[in-house]
């Protein structure tokens, strides 16, 4: 995950009273992509830095499959590339999202993060995002992160699930919000992402 992604989500959470819990498909220490080393300077991710319940919360998250999605008002998935791998197969994952998406509680998900996407489907095996609008990470936001020039287009892959994806041009909404379900195009994001997703939970509660 992109460190600074998640730190704005966390810190907006934390400093509103909310709890946190932190997972992944293996749980223990979160992955951190490398990019995170180009924002380490940022106030966010210096925060982070010098917190030690922050750090010790992210040495320790639980797994994807010990979640329960009645505990939860709303999920955050930050950006970062490595959910293309960890998270676009994870089956507990994929159960999260539809679980909240049945429970209408909010769904958010920042650049890469969105891979966490891909496989989801409702009961009837219709893909979770066919016909929802949403905004994801093109080109630019690919090569951003570190990926080959020839890497699938998380865009056009949730594009060929059926999502109206407003992106791939610079140009492209930071934010869009349909319903439920929040997405941010790259970790630039994360704070209009949030923003949304408080004002979602607000409204839940």
């Amino acid at each position: 995950m992109c460190l600074k992604s998640f730190a704005v989500g966390y810190y907006a959470f934390v400093d509103a009273g909310l709890d946190v819990t932190i997972c992944s498909p293996l749980g223990g220490p979160a992955p951190i992509a490398p990019c995170s080393d180009r924002d380490a300077a940022s106030d966010v991710v210096q925060r982070l830095q010098n917190d030690p319940t922050a750090r010790e919360e992210l040495s320790d998250g639980l797994m994807l499959s010990q979640v329960c999605a009645t505990d939860f008002l709303a999920v955050y998935y930050p950006d970062g590339a490595g959910a293309l791998s960890d998270l676009a197969g994870d089956r507990y994952s994929q159960a999260l999202i539809w679980q909240m998406h049945e429970l209408r509680r909010p769904c958010a998900l920042v650049g890469h993060g969105m891979a966490a996407l891909l496989q989801v489907c409702g009961p009837d095996m219709t893909p979770f995002v066919a016909g929802r609008r949403l905004t994801a990470p093109g080109r630019a936001e690919s090569a951003a992160a570190g990926l080959p020039d020839d890497a699938p287009l998380l865009a056009h892959q949730l594009a060929m699930c059926g999502a109206i994806c407003m992106s791939g041009a610079g140009a492209a909404p930071l934010m869009v919000q349909d319903g439920g379900l929040i997405t941010g195009r790259d970790a630039d994001a994360s704070a209009d992402v949030v923003q949304a997703m408080m004002a979602a939970i607000q409204a839940f509660e």
